[in-house]
């Protein structure tokens, strides 16, 4: 089975961060302005390569984390190199295709795959576990 994932833009970080969508890809963000934040896929640039995508398994860069499968983690190194982030919009700029957003963890010139309506109603899981070295980041943000 051959698999095809379509770069629908880029991660643009300079003064502002923003997702630059392509022409024809824009009017995909039709109302997308009537949701406050997205969920972005992008992909790992710089983990597209043999050894990244063989590695199976990996020690998270947190005090007191334990070797785990890369599917426990977060980790840029697995099969298919795919990130994913939620982010807020900030502003969306019919004229330029951009849509201005507060963060993403992907670098500059990161190409974007797809980009989902964040759904609060299915994208939250209450009450979800973790592993014990991530609790204090989920106690932080929670």
């Amino acid at each position: 089975m051959i698999l095809h994932a379509t770069e629908i833009g880029r991660v643009r970080k300079n003064n502002v961060t923003a997702l630059i969508i392509k022409d024809k890809y824009w009017k995909g963000t039709f109302n997308l302005d009537r949701f406050s934040h997205i969920i972005v896929l992008w992909w790992i640039t710089g983990h597209d390569n043999a050894s990244s995508r063989e590695t199976l398994q990996v020690t998270p860069p947190i005090e007191g984390a334990e070797l785990s499968g890369v599917f426990a983690t977060r980790s840029p190194l697995r099969p298919t190199p795919i990130g994913l982030s939620i982010v807020k919009i900030l502003r969306i700029d019919n004229e330029t295709h951009t849509i201005e957003i507060d963060q993403i963890d992907a670098f500059d010139e990161t190409p974007i795959i797809d980009i989902k309506p964040y759904m609060p109603s299915s994208d939250r899981v209450e009450r979800a576990r973790v592993a014990p070295w991530f609790i204090d980041n989920v106690n932080r943000y929670s």
